[in-house]
């Protein structure tokens, strides 16, 4: 394999090109995980939250009759 130099004296095969690439996709993936997996479990405790409350609230209060 031939290695051409340029003019200025350094390789240009496009090697910075694309680890530049490499490097952003990584890093957008990585955030792109933090954010959807953040959601995902905040909306997941969020709903359990409701149900537990709706629970307590309107289930177990109706089973113990009130006294007046």
């Amino acid at each position: 394999m031939k290695v051409e130099k340029c003019l200025v004296g350094r390789d240009d095969n496009g090697a910075g090109v694309a680890a530049l690439v490499v490097v952003l996709i990584v890093i957008i993936v990585i955030c792109m995980i933090i954010i959807y997996g953040g959601a995902f479990i905040g909306g997941f405790y969020s709903l359990k939250n409701y149900i537990v409350s709706f629970k307590e609230n309107i289930i177990d209060s109706n089973r113990v009759p009130v006294k007046v």
